[in-house]
């Protein structure tokens, strides 16, 4: 009984490690493709805006102009698919405190990640839209 028991503990943070991992590297993937939608157009408007220098995102601006729309579309999909991630693991959170699930800097991390990556898309949105 205590052996089988342990055993689903050491599965239940596998499993919380593994989406985890999932979250992040989709939150990620959000952020990097929503940043190459918008170092395009819309994030060298904005910097100059706050009076920062945007030349170094000419040469990053140039790579991924032609690839505009099929970095907004998997942008969109990893933050989503980030974010349903990071719901349900929410909702499945039943687990100790100091237990591999129970990692609130993960969850800090990716929601900072999805909420720049949106902020990025909309400001996109905002000065020039891809689509």
């Amino acid at each position: 009984m205590v052996v089988q028991d342990e055993s689903e503990n050491v599965s239940r943070r596998e499993a919380g490690a593994t989406s985890d991992t999932a979250k992040m590297l989709l939150a990620a993937a959000g952020l990097i493709a929503a940043f190459g939608v918008a170092s395009c157009c819309a994030l060298p408007v904005a910097l100059s805006l706050v009076g920062i220098g945007a030349a170094s995102l000419l040469t990053i601006g140039i790579l991924a102009a032609p690839y505009q729309h099929v970095l907004f579309y998997a942008a969109v999909l990893c933050v989503g698919a980030a974010s349903v991630v990071l719901w349900r693991q929410r909702r499945a959170r039943a687990c100790s405190p100091g237990a591999a699930c129970a990692r609130p800097a993960f969850d800090v991390a990716s929601i900072a990640a999805m909420v720049l990556a949106v902020a990025l898309l909309a400001l996109t949105f905002w000065i020039e839209p891809p689509v």
